[in-house]
């Protein structure tokens, strides 16, 4: 699978982001927000936790596609939104119906125009993290169906991903140049509710735990999977976003996901993940790793409707949800 990327760190604007008052993207920095979050008691649990089972029971013929120009920041945030979704419909049985996954197209525009209240994203490639968190918290997102009918331009059938269309969005914003604001009201409709800045693996940990996905930045690059599931860091950078999924015990580390389709294969194994669709695109990397991934400071936990809080998973028993 060729590789592509498409992250572009801004950090000055991301400050912004996290200081913007009116922008539901925050920094994990507040000892009473940490405390939302459980402690974890790693000596008493042992099988992977993998947000991924939400997915298949709602979606059974899902697979990861691939980026098709240097937009990996959406795809990192769409499936994001796709699996924190499942979870909260799967997990605690709430009454909305599941649509599929979300669109890549609108996040990649949103990100480089809206989020920066720009007129023009340009026609060069990439977007950051922090600009993608404010769009889904600030605006929302939109599932891969057809929208056209609802706002009456043809373009706004999401039901197939477009690298044409993530490359004009990129530069006129989400719905694209006629679209006149239509699109972003139909987001707005269905917005995340917050995204935290996540910096290291303990955090990372606990928000998964509770069934929050993390769209992760960074310039770590990986390899190919070892015998026991792990990708190991290499020296070639990626300048690209991903998405943590997944936490394992016996060998601390995170399930990492990548947008660009088969690109690990579904052989080899992969402890914590059964479903072929998983392993195509996925890898475990160890605590150091992902330590490294998140302390570049770009990478956001996203949150359903509730917001962030301790929720108490039975992952290996029917997903039940205790203490709502």
């Amino acid at each position: 699978m060729a590789q592509k990327f498409g992250w572009q760190p801004d950090d000055s604007g991301a400050q912004e982001i996290l200081d913007d008052a009116s922008a539901p993207v925050y920094a994990l920095t507040d000892a009473r927000i940490i405390n939302r979050l459980s402690q974890p008691s790693w000596s008493a649990r042992k099988q992977p936790i993998v947000l991924f089972d939400a997915l298949r029971a709602l979606h059974p013929g899902w697979v990861r596609r691939a980026q098709g120009i240097g937009d990996c920041v959406s795809w990192g945030y769409e499936l994001a939104c796709t699996l924190v979704a499942a979870v909260d419909i799967f997990v605690k049985r709430e009454p909305w119906q599941w649509l599929g996954e979300f669109a890549t197209e609108p996040i990649y525009g949103g990100a480089r125009v809206e989020a920066l209240g720009k007129r023009s994203g340009g026609w060069a490639d990439g977007a950051y993290g922090a600009a993608a968190a404010k769009f889904v918290t600030q605006w929302g997102a939109l599932h891969r169906i057809d929208y056209s009918l609802s706002t009456g331009d043809e373009s706004h059938n999401l039901t197939t991903y477009s690298k044409d269309k993530a490359k004009d969005w990129g530069n006129f914003g989400c719905g694209g140049k006629q679209d006149g604001g239509a699109l972003d009201k139909v987001a707005k409709s269905q917005p995340v509710e917050n995204a935290y800045k996540i910096t290291t693996f303990e955090q990372a940990m606990l928000a998964i735990e509770s069934g929050y996905p993390i769209a992760v930045c960074s310039s770590q690059g990986l390899g190919k999977r070892d015998s026991d599931g792990f990708a190991p860091p290499i020296r070639k950078a990626w300048h690209h976003c991903m998405c943590f999924a997944g936490v394992r015990y016996d060998k601390p580390g995170l399930l990492v996901s990548n947008s660009w389709g088969n690109s690990w294969g579904a052989s080899g194994r992969v402890p914590g993940v059964e479903w072929d669709s998983v392993k195509k695109c996925s890898a475990w990397v160890d605590h150091k790793t992902a330590g490294h991934m998140l302390a570049r400071g770009d990478s956001y936990a996203l949150t359903g409707v509730d917001g962030l809080k301790s929720r108490k998973i039975d992952w290996s028993g029917g997903w039940q949800i205790h203490g709502r």
